[in-house]
């Protein structure tokens, strides 16, 4: 048995369980029975308040924030769960906007020993059981719940949500979800409950008839974000013909289909949670942005972040670095897991004045070698990224890739001055 007595000893023990992001799909487990089990004997935390789940190939992380934004500004508190973490694993649980503690997560590790000696469960598995366990410690009036990978199978989907969302369906993590867009709506559509109504993203042709025919199985009635005509140009976010308008910091045109979902569960929940129309839109509008999604690294410098790492996320973030400057003029320094590095999302790469590549450490990460036949890139080392970066700082840069990029990102642009 493990004892928990200080927070190092939960470090230690995360650290020896495999990750998603070094060991793939081998760390997961694609299996609720684990987790129903474990929460079960934790009491069904989850079921002690209500949520949103929210699935999707991409934008799902940037809704979460902009939910939890919007109904803790409201005056409601409010929990976040999202995936994976950038910088610290205490990112994952949150509660209007804070993270939750070391003190917080020691006791969780302390109550659930011998649970986790008896239950074995993957890292993922361990986040989900935490965070619905603290949301229930802590009493919120509503839980905010990011799926990790897919829907159907995924662990935190043992939840019977107020509103299901699901913002976009593309080709990712085909290993697991299947290889066609069909096959991956139908795992996202997993997390459509009985009665329960689901807001459709941007979603079209065979994908919706899927999801619109597991809606119907399940009696939930479909609430799709088209019918409020989102668009977009230079910031700006209009719905129902124009009739509502937010003024944002957002650089991608996508974002006005995350906005509209966010917009749609408002509505949808308005009876039960009440958000007055002005406070919604000076939330959306105040919002900063999601972190790693075409963030802004430096006040100064044009250093972006974006965690893009599929052909849909890549294109949408390219068009957004095209607006601003065309990618002849800009530079890309990218960094990304092997199973990621397709054709699809290599062939949008070309074309930049110049492209460096990093390494990470992990058997999913890949490597120069593995890229350099593909595409003209230079290494950047830790030995020579000063140097490098010293001599981007008139550029346009775009970093881009994995989100197990971000750290190393921030680690080396945090002190540019």
């Amino acid at each position: 048995m493990k004892l928990f007595d200080r927070i190092e000893d939960v470090w230690a023990y995360l650290e020896s369980i495999p990750m998603f992001q070094k060991s793939g799909t081998s760390a997961a487990n694609f299996s609720l029975d684990n987790i129903r089990a474990f929460c079960k004997r934790l009491g069904n935390p989850q079921d002690k308040y209500p949520s949103i789940h929210v699935a999707g190939t991409n934008g799902k992380g940037t809704i979460c924030y902009l939910l939890e934004k919007t109904y803790s500004d409201a005056g409601y508190k409010t929990g976040l769960f999202t995936s994976p973490h950038l910088l610290r694993y205490n990112e994952r649980v949150r509660i209007n906007g804070q993270e939750i503690s070391n003190e917080q997560l020691l006791k969780f590790f302390q109550e659930a020993n011998l649970l986790l000696d008896e239950i074995k469960l993957s890292y993922f598995e361990i986040s989900t059981a935490l965070a619905f366990w603290y949301f229930a410690q802590q009493e919120v009036d509503l839980a905010i719940i990011e799926t990790g990978l897919g829907g159907r199978l995924d662990s935190t989907n043992i939840i019977t949500p107020e509103v299901s969302v699901i913002t976009s369906i593309g080709l990712d993590h085909q290993d697991v979800l299947g290889d066609s867009l069909e096959e991956i709506a139908r795992e996202k559509a997993g997390i459509i409950k009985k009665n329960k109504p689901v807001v459709l993203g941007n979603i079209t042709g065979n994908p919706l008839h899927e999801i619109e025919r597991i809606a119907e199985e399940q009696e939930s009635t479909v609430y799709r974000t088209a019918s409020l005509e989102p668009e977009y140009e230079g910031g700006i976010i209009s719905l129902k013909n124009g009739s509502i308008k937010f003024k944002t910091t957002f650089r991608e045109s996508v974002n006005k289909w995350n906005v509209a979902c966010v917009w749609k569960v408002i509505e949808i929940l308005r009876q039960k949670f009440k958000v007055d129309e002005e406070q919604a839109i000076h939330s959306i509008e105040s919002f900063s942005g999601a972190p790693g999604r075409f963030e802004k690294l430096h006040p100064e410098l044009e250093w972006y972040f974006s965690g893009s790492h599929n052909a849909q996320a890549l294109e949408s973030s390219l068009k957004a670095v095209e607006d601003m400057k065309s990618k002849s003029e800009s530079i890309l320094v990218f960094s990304g897991m092997k199973d990621k590095l397709s054709p699809d999302v290599i062939g949008q790469l070309h074309g930049f004045k110049k492209a460096y590549f990093v390494e990470q450490e992990g058997e999913r990460a890949a490597k120069f070698e593995d890229i350099r036949k593909l595409i003209e890139a230079e290494l950047i080392t830790e030995k020579g990224k000063e140097i490098i970066l010293n001599e981007l700082q008139t550029e346009l840069v775009i970093f881009m890739g994995s989100f197990y990029f971000y750290p190393i990102v921030k680690r080396w642009t945090t002190n540019v001055s």
